[in-house]
């Protein structure tokens, strides 16, 4: 099934540029072998995928994904220009944003453990697998949680997955997502920047909604932890919610956490009756 979706989403993109080969040519692909990724006759190299995801603006697990899915995904692109339109002067500052933190940005790609207070389990720290990557000169984020069994409905242990963007504005970095299958809210980090050129940890706050019915705002403390050499199936068998002390997190991010008090720094929004 992964190579009909393939197959059909390429003849998709494809549909929007002048000429297969002037897309090939951009890509650095030779036509006949792209001619045999359109009839299903062989499958791209990882390379090629890449080459493919870079030159028509989509990820890979996007490319992949079902038909009518990724069609709808490739419609909202060009709402993206009338964004840019609608956003007037503040298009160039956002662009000036992104260009000045092209260099700042590169030292911290890579993958993180993400700690923080969770506010659907009060008193528990959540660890999540964060990666920040680049591509065109935009730093994009992927932060995956692992929601345990017993904190589902259906007792079932499931992955929850937001993208988003990252800049460096001096001298803090800033990180704004979103849930990639329910737009429900925009959460945001600010970190500060390493003290040091080889990035080990970094700490700061995030700021969201929480994710139950409540769906209260919420603040906490959080600190990164960077994985060098990760290996993401086995980083996320680490992720989940446990207690500060348990043994799954190290005790120098407890007591970051909870710097100054003997309670976890969580600040929840108090909604005032109507």
């Amino acid at each position: 099934m992964t190579r009909a979706n393939l197959l059909q989403n390429l003849k998709l993109l494809c549909s929007y540029s002048p000429s297969i080969s002037d897309a090939c040519r951009d890509m650095g692909i030779n036509r006949q072998q792209f001619t045999k990724y359109l009839n299903g006759s062989s499958h791209p190299s990882q390379r090629n995928m890449r080459r493919i995801c870079d030159h028509f603006g989509v990820d890979e697990d996007e490319l992949l994904a079902p038909p009518p899915r990724f069609a709808e995904m490739v419609a909202l692109r060009p709402r993206a220009q009338n964004l840019l339109r609608a956003l007037g002067p503040a298009a160039g500052t956002l662009d000036r944003m992104f260009t000045t933190s092209v260099n700042v940005l590169k030292p911290y790609c890579g993958y993180y453990f993400y700690y923080y207070f969770t506010p659907s389990r009060p008193g528990m720290i959540r660890c999540s697998l964060l990666r920040i990557s680049v591509r065109k000169d935009v730093f994009f984020t992927r932060l995956i949680e692992r929601i345990q069994p017993e904190e589902s409905p259906l007792g079932r242990s499931h992955f929850v997955k937001y993208l988003g963007v990252a800049l460096s504005l001096n001298g803090r970095i800033f990180i704004i997502d979103h849930n990639a299958h329910e737009l429900r809210s925009i959460s945001q980090t600010i970190l500060f920047s390493s003290p040091t050129p080889e990035v080990r940890f970094l700490s700061g706050m995030t700021l969201g909604v929480q994710g139950r019915t409540a769906r209260a705002p919420f603040a906490s403390p959080v600190f990164l932890e960077r994985i060098p050499g990760c290996k993401p199936l086995r980083a996320l068998r680490r992720t989940g919610i446990f207690q500060p002390s348990s043994k799954h997190i190290p005790p120098q991010v407890s007591r970051i956490l909870m710097a100054g008090s003997d309670a976890p720094q969580l600040l929840t929004a108090i909604e005032l009756p109507i």
